[in-house]
């Protein structure tokens, strides 16, 4: 129970930290040698939500596959 709270609560956490390292720090001039363009170019409020829900998207997905390859593993044991 422990471990799944402190999952959650990372991946709510790491999610906007995320968003804000991108758009703060990657915004600043340097962003098409990034690969930030597309980004930076649209509003702040929106690249950062936008962001923020492809962080929580790409966290939640790897947290599952890592579940399952967890499970396959010590289902063979």
């Amino acid at each position: 129970m422990l471990r799944g709270l402190i999952y959650g609560l990372s991946i709510l956490h790491l999610g906007p930290g995320f968003a804000f390292a991108v758009v703060a720090f990657g915004c600043d001039g340097n962003a098409s040698s990034a690969g930030l363009e597309s980004i930076c170019q649209q509003d702040t409020f929106a690249a950062f939500i936008k962001l923020t829900l492809a962080a929580w998207g790409m966290m939640v997905t790897l947290l599952v596959l890592k579940i399952i390859i967890t499970n396959y593993i010590n289902k063979n044991k």
